[in-house]
């Protein structure tokens, strides 16, 4: 059951980022290349997304399933992110993101 929560979760994801697809295909090309603007974009998509799915207010996706990792859903997204985040940004990308978003969030508000 808990599979299934986590594939509607992140199904819910990718077809709201459908309505990005131009901009995150874009921004990824000139992230890609090192444009740091660009990764601002994306990770404003990624903020963007959460928000809508959730409500959350300053969260990455990544963040959350890190945060919310006791519940056996967000333990398994976590681990399908930080897998699919592994070739780009290293081990434990949701635990970083984490981290550097409480910071971040706290020092902002």
């Amino acid at each position: 059951m808990d599979f299934l929560k986590t594939v509607r979760t992140l199904l819910g994801y990718i077809l709201c980022g459908l309505f990005f697809i131009v901009p995150f295909i874009l921004l990824t090309a000139f992230t890609v290349i090192g444009c740091r603007w660009a990764f601002n974009g994306l990770y404003g998509i990624d903020i963007t997304i959460c928000n809508i799915c959730h409500g959350t207010n300053l969260e990455s996706i990544s963040a959350r399933s890190y945060r919310l990792r006791n519940d056996k859903r967000y333990y398994l997204q976590m681990r399908i992110i930080d897998v699919l985040a592994k070739p780009f940004d290293g081990d434990n990308h949701c635990q970083r993101a984490h981290k550097w978003e409480s910071k971040v969030i706290k020092l902002n508000q």
